[in-house]
């Protein structure tokens, strides 16, 4: 059990530099839905205990997550805007009624919540039917 737990342990920051068409076909069809290719500095495979998670870097610093089967988890556009139709309409609508001067620059579903990061800084969450719940720090 000790030896499993410690190969486990060594692989977990287990990351390589992949092409993408070692992308899963999901996460191909989000990047060519959202993306231009020619905007797409890297893409790294990182090992994650038993499973993988892939990470493409744009050349303009933004960052977007995707697990093991290719599923959307977040992007990072740290201060570029999250395109539109990444966010689900019910969420844009609150921004947009709400926060009308703002942008989301962050966008990450979780188990349970999904945060919305807005270029001011203020961070939202929902729950995972798109309904606000609070401000948080």
């Amino acid at each position: 059990m000790a030896t499993l737990f410690i190969s486990l342990t060594a692989c977990a920051d287990h990351e390589h530099t992949i092409a993408y068409s070692e992308l899963p076909a999901q996460a191909q069809s989000f990047m060519q839905q959202h993306f231009n290719a020619a905007d797409i500095a890297y893409i790294e495979k990182e090992r994650d205990g038993l499973h993988y998670e892939f990470t493409v870097y744009l050349k303009n610093a933004t960052k977007i997550d995707f697990d093991q089967s290719g599923n959307f988890e977040s992007i990072d556009g740290e201060i570029y805007p999250v395109p539109e139709g990444i966010i689900p309409d019910i969420i844009a609508n609150y921004l947009k009624q709400h926060h009308p001067n703002h942008f989301a620059v962050k966008y990450a579903i979780g188990r349970r919540t999904i945060e919305v990061e807005l270029g001011n800084g203020l961070e939202l969450l929902f729950n995972l039917d798109g309904k606000f719940l609070r401000l948080d720090d």
